[in-house]
């Protein structure tokens, strides 16, 4: 038993390269029993879709235009309320700014 079993995680992958990286980090994270809530930034959708973090969570994928979109408001504080732990996996610069 992983202690990441049950625990719900938040990934946010930024616009980079690196970005492919992060489908493994949120496969990883899903093989160790987490759900894993995957938000993309728009940068990040240059380079992965939302569809490969489905498929590899099996939960979907968030963009910012869903995030802020008509139900932006219940959407995002309800994935914030219920995560254990929020991880920004291969940071770029301007996100740590």
């Amino acid at each position: 038993m992983s202690i990441l079993s049950n625990k719900r995680i938040i990934l946010g992958v930024t616009g980079s390269i690196a970005a492919y990286k992060a489908a493994d980090v949120a496969s990883k994270l899903t093989q160790a029993n987490a759900q894993v809530d995957v938000i993309l930034s728009s940068a990040a959708g240059k380079f992965i879709t939302p569809l490969t973090f489905q498929s590899v969570t099996g939960r979907r994928a968030y963009t910012d235009i869903d995030l802020w979109g008509n139900e932006a408001h219940v959407l995002h504080v309800g994935l914030g309320h219920t995560a254990v732990l929020i991880v920004i996996a291969h940071c770029t610069a301007d996100r740590i700014v």
